[in-house]
């Protein structure tokens, strides 16, 4: 035993390779011990210790595993090394869903009445949903339904309509739709939710009631009536009677709400990362403290507090520490009063939400349009992409894929590209915006007001004196003429086959499928028609720009600038061959 060392084999992870390294060390150890049975007592310790060792070995495994993000499984590790970056996973979003309401006196209701609540009456099976309205509002009689039966047209377009002024008392903001009554019982037909933009007096005495957007259909108006008192109500319900937190007046307190999960609501506000916000309400001592995204910037005479979500959606409101951030002085009385309900679940379909608070004034109330906007909370492996991503540019446009990637981001904009540009020799960071998903072929330029909003964005987060601006501009979209002739088999049909080439082909210029400044390639053509059931071959005989002149290599690809964007021109299919 002197003389010799075990040899140790550290790589052994698991139960097999435990118990045969100790049995390989028994001849150097202790020579006399011959007996190798199972029934040898010997043996069962060191079965038993290697089956100890396999767990203790699957757990370092684990902890290990569990500290890194990339292979982190378990939604507390995710949660927990996200917040060292200042993430938080997103918790979700609350449904938002428009209530029409019918009153039968005029009903002002103030804060001291609010919530009002309306749920969906809780059929055998369904879940039961509550919807709240947490601002004030005004309803009025005459506001339940407005005849529209003398109005002479309502075509396709309109975006006003005349009314005589004891007909209604609506104002500019009001929310109005358009429902048409079937001659037979049916579900009515409505128009989008409208907006009331003015109300003007007319030389005939009547009132213009105009609206935006205007009407995407025609309707009769001997079967129309125009319905106001609408208000928006958001999925959840208020907790009020949270227990009372009392603080201890040491720096970095905090305390756990008792029910979960917690309303979120987007955002009106621009912010650096939290695209929602909790419908929360902390008062210490009576006094209200306004939740911030981080404490580091708060001083030590604010009265801010921040909140963390973990894993099981449990939320924790954290007060300063002194020197970030007031601290809750000993004996505080502190109040939380929040709504919990969010996700998926709160995306109800129209006319389900028919049961009201009980309101003497209230007739009767139904969400005429399907409740959206109503999100679950972000998945372990979604975290895992978004929090480092959302890091990278730290909400700052330092390089160019710092300034698409923030372009991108606003709504409405579903694709960017940045270039350095020149403006009066000086230099200027040219951000190309397209519209989200466009419908029209060719597709349309960007709305002013959409590239303001970007430039405001992209203005606010870039470093001072690195550039003297940004321009946002519009794409150019440039028409891509495809000529193909197919070759069919014998049992093959000429106009199924036209039909689906050509849709491949409009496929491959979708705007989903395209870039900016991404060439459109020969190779791409030919792997889009392969393979294809009743196609024996495809020769390319056009691929070229519309603004080009034709001619070249049938097998040329089509170079874009970088501030160019490919969409189907005209796409020519020649079937040769096949069945009639």
């Amino acid at each position: 035993m002197t003389g010799r060392q075990p040899r140790i084999d550290y790589v052994t992870k698991d139960y097999e390779g435990f118990k045969q390294g100790m049995l390989n060390q028994i001849p150097l150890l202790l020579p006399d011990w011959t007996d190798r049975g199972e029934a040898d007592f010997g043996v069962v310790l060191i079965e038993l210790v290697a089956y100890v060792a396999d767990i203790l070995s699957y757990y370092q495994d684990r902890v290990a595993n569990e500290a890194f993000l990339a292979t982190a499984t378990q939604r507390r590790s995710v949660t927990e090394l996200l917040r060292l970056i200042g993430y938080q996973i997103d918790p979700g979003l609350a449904a938002s869903a428009v209530v029409h309401v019918d009153v039968t006196t005029d009903l002002d209701v103030g804060p001291d009445e609010l919530p009002f609540q309306v749920r969906t009456a809780g059929r055998p099976g369904e879940v039961e949903v509550t919807f709240e309205v947490i601002q004030p509002f005004s309803l009025r009689p005459a506001n339940n339904e407005i005849p529209l039966a003398a109005i002479p047209a309502l075509p396709a377009g309109t975006a006003a309509v005349e009314l005589p002024p004891g007909a209604h008392r609506l104002v500019p903001g009001y929310r109005v739709y358009l429902e048409e009554r079937p001659a037979q019982p049916a579900r009515p037909r409505r128009s989008p939710p409208l907006t009331v933009t003015g109300v003007r007096r007319l030389v005939s005495g009547d009132d213009e009631i105009s609206w935006l957007p205007p009407l995407p259909a025609s309707f009769q108006p001997g079967a129309t009536v125009l319905r106001g008192n609408n208000i928006v109500a958001t999925h959840g319900v208020t907790v009020a009677d949270e227990p009372v937190y009392v603080a201890d007046g040491t720096p970095g307190q905090r305390f756990t709400l008792a029910r979960t999960p917690v309303t979120h609501l987007l955002r009106t506000e621009d912010t650096r990362r939290r695209r929602s916000r909790p419908e929360l309400e902390v008062r210490v001592d009576g006094a209200p403290w306004r939740q911030v995204e981080s404490l580091s910037a708060s001083g030590p005479a604010d009265l801010h507090y921040t909140t963390e979500i973990d894993e099981n959606d449990v939320m924790t409101v954290v007060f300063g520490t002194g020197a970030r951030g007031s601290v809750p002085t000993a004996g505080a009385e502190v109040r939380a009063r929040y709504r919990i309900g969010l996700g998926v679940v709160g995306n109800v379909g129209p006319d389900v939400l028919t049961v009201p608070t009980s309101l003497a004034a209230v007739a009767a109330v139904t969400n005429p349009f399907a409740a959206e906007g109503g999100a679950d909370r972000e998945s372990t492996e979604e975290a895992k992409i978004a929090g480092p991503g959302s890091v990278i540019a730290q909400e700052r446009a330092v390089t160019l894929e710092d300034y698409e990637l923030l372009a991108a981001g606003v709504e409405g904009v579903g694709k960017a590209r940045a270039r350095v540009g020149l403006r009066g020799g000086y230099k200027v960071v040219q951000v190309f915006i397209a519209p989200e998903n466009p419908l029209t072929v060719p597709p349309p330029p960007p709305s002013d007001d959409l590239r303001a909003t970007v430039a405001r964005r992209l203005e606010s987060r870039m470093p001072v004196n690195r550039m003297a601006g940004v321009e946002v501009l519009d794409p150019a979209y440039v028409p891509i003429d495809i000529t193909v002739e197919v070759h069919l088999t014998a049992e093959a049909s000429r106009s199924q086959a036209v039909e689906e080439v050509r849709g491949l082909l409009t496929g491959l210029l979708s705007f989903s499928a395209q870039d900016f400044g991404r060439p459109v390639r020969a190779g791409e053509v030919f792997s889009a028609l392969f393979p294809l059931d009743g196609v024996e071959f495809v020769l390319l005989r056009e691929l070229r720009r519309r603004d080009r002149p034709a001619g070249g290599s049938e097998f040329a690809d089509v170079p874009l600038a970088d501030h160019e964007l490919a969409f189907a021109g005209t796409i020519v299919v020649v079937p040769l061959g096949g069945g009639r």
